[in-house]
């Protein structure tokens, strides 16, 4: 709907006073000279009101002036007529109209031009940033392969030398428990360098028929049990029948739910609702999304400006490769990923895949 702001009544000011000057001016011959002159400045205020608003600002006024001009240009009722003949006073609210449209459709499609080049400077940027984020994650990938290799073999020896060691003290002796730590944090660091591994040297996808409820379903229940007393409560979407299904490797599919629904827990601190919904989109587009929400403190602006950068982490025990590896992985079944914060607080995860042929 068109609307009225104020840059309008500059241009429709300049209609009404050259509208006074037509009838503030008289008709003889030699005043002929002047009414022409207020005809053409007429154009002015036209122009401006189809840059202004496209080709509805311009007709508008075109119209305007032609209605307030029309009494004066036939001598309706008692008004003094503009002493020009007649076919030139109609031709010139012709091409009032004519003028104000043309320049209306020249201004709407320089406004387009001007939209598609800025979409194409932001995809284009996007496509930049998306090169530099590669290149960092192959980077960061070749190092993590290196480091976890130069790691895990002395990380062996010294979880094999601690439980020779242990074998010689009995099980209530300080140092057995002493060597017990130091062989659970090596089996913690060797658990840190597999997920480094997997990052760094992502496989290709073993695509099969998935129903992602149950995967779901399945992960949750292998959450349920390592609580440890906690509380958080996860709740999926009850479903009557068995689906959806996607495309996908289910146990890189799994992989992605335990990230997303572990990163969930932490946020809450093991105390508040997790909820897992699905949604089938029309058979046309062929897609599935998977929801996962959570009631803990949503992300920071930091956070989401580095999502999906590999060991950035705001909690002290993290690695930061979990969405990194979800996000790459989603990727991999060539679907999306994305993060954002709940209005009523909390944050939601949603990934979107491809849905399975029937």
């Amino acid at each position: 709907m068109f609307r009225f702001p104020g840059r309008y009544y500059l241009i429709y000011g300049a209609i009404l006073a050259i509208t006074l000057l037509h009838y503030m001016t008289g008709t003889s011959h030699e005043h002929h000279y002047f009414h022409g002159i207020y005809r053409r400045l007429y154009y002015l205020p036209l122009i401006l009101a189809a840059f202004a608003g496209g080709v509805r600002g311009g007709l508008l006024a075109a119209l305007v002036v032609c209605i307030v001009y029309l009494p004066h240009a036939f001598g309706l009722g008692s008004i003094h007529a503009d002493p020009a003949p007649a076919v030139e006073k109609t031709l010139e609210m012709v091409l009032y109209v004519a003028v104000a449209l043309v320049t209306g459709m020249l201004v709407s499609r320089g406004d387009k031009t001007r939209l598609r080049l800025q979409r194409s400077i932001e995809e284009k940027e996007r496509m930049e940033q998306e090169l530099i984020r590669s290149a960092k994650l192959a980077a960061v990938g070749r190092l993590s392969a290196g480091l976890a290799h130069e790691i895990r073999n002395p990380l062996a020896s010294i979880k094999g030398s601690a439980e020779i060691l242990g074998d010689d003290f009995p099980d209530d002796h300080p140092k057995k428990r002493l060597l017990k730590v130091l062989v659970e944090e090596a089996d913690r660091l060797n658990r840190v360098l597999t997920r480094f591994l997997s990052f760094a040297r992502p496989q290709a996808p073993e695509k099969r028929r998935v129903d992602l409820a149950s995967e779901a379903e399945a992960v949750v229940s292998l959450l349920s049990g390592q609580q440890d007393g906690r509380s958080a409560k996860i709740e999926v979407q009850s479903r009557s029948a068995a689906g959806p299904f996607v495309e996908g490797d289910p146990e890189m599919l799994r992989q992605v739910l335990l990230n997303l629904l572990l990163n969930a827990l932490q946020a809450t601190d093991g105390r508040g609702t997790i909820q897992i919904s699905f949604e089938e989109s029309d058979k046309g587009s062929g897609e599935v999304t998977l929801h996962i929400e959570d009631n803990g403190p949503g992300f920071t602006p930091e956070a989401l400006d580095h999502l999906f950068s590999p060991f950035f982490t705001t909690r002290e025990s993290g690695t930061g490769l979990g969405l990194a590896v979800s996000h790459r992985i989603v990727e991999a079944h060539g679907g999306r990923i994305e993060v954002e914060n709940r209005e009523g607080g909390g944050a939601r995860v949603t990934v979107v895949l491809r849905a399975a042929v029937s």
